[in-house]
């Protein structure tokens, strides 16, 4: 491993390998234009995108402007309604494929660290056939303190058995860039399309896709 710039890389899995999130907003946008109420594309990043409560926060707001008793349990139903038809054409972000295929043939470790569940996670590995690629999967159900907490990403690099500061993160939330920092990591902030407009100063770098990430740029990156 020591011709290696790092000793592991680790990706967030949300709008960074898997597009759940384009699917995410469009269900919960038509959850709000059928309530009558106004949510920004601005406004649902930064509050539910690598957030576990995201979605609490936001119900509990729409349970309190409610004039028709809402709950949050209504509200929950209604989503994963919405969801089953939005979720429908996800796909695997720019680039994903080739660059995992690139790092495993070069031996680096591979994680994945996310607020997510890890059935969730499951589900779309498998749908997208990315299992493989991963030596170990650090979840939400698997922490107290999800993200921006660092613990999730301090989990992952325990699992591999690799020092923080040496592991490289690539993330499309902020929640999850302070995550990563936090733990010591160097991270790569990749905005999927529903979250460019949050704030990526945190970040080590910013780069608009993954399709820019070679074997060549993480090891020029390494050698900085």
């Amino acid at each position: 491993m020591n011709n290696l710039s790092f000793d592991a890389i680790i990706f967030d899995f949300d709008g960074t390998l898997i597009d759940t999130e384009t699917a995410d907003f469009a269900a919960c946008r038509m959850l709000y234009e059928e309530l009558e109420a106004n949510l920004t594309l601005e406004r649902w990043a930064a509050t539910v995108v690598g957030v576990q409560d995201g979605y609490d926060i936001l119900f509990d707001e729409l349970v309190r402007q409610s004039k028709n008793g809402l709950t949050k349990a209504d509200l929950w139903r209604r989503i994963h309604q919405l969801w089953d038809l939005t979720l429908q054409d996800m796909g695997v972000m720019p680039g994903v494929e080739r660059l995992l295929s690139e790092l495993q043939t070069a031996g680096y470790p591979l994680a994945i660290a996310t607020a997510s569940d890890r059935a969730w996670v499951n589900r779309w590995l498998a749908h997208f056939r990315l299992a493989p690629y991963f030596q170990t999967i650090a979840t939400g159900d698997d922490v107290c303190h999800n993200k921006p907490a660092p613990d999730v990403f301090l989990l992952a690099a325990s699992n591999l058995d690799i020092r923080p500061a040496r592991c490289l993160v690539f993330e499309d939330s902020m929640a999850g860039t302070l995550s990563a920092k936090s733990a010591g990591m160097t991270v790569i902030a990749v905005p999927s399309p529903v979250t460019q407009s949050l704030d990526f100063s945190q970040a080590d770098r910013v780069i608009a896709s993954l399709e820019q990430v070679t074997l060549t740029w993480i090891e020029a990156l390494g050698n900085v």
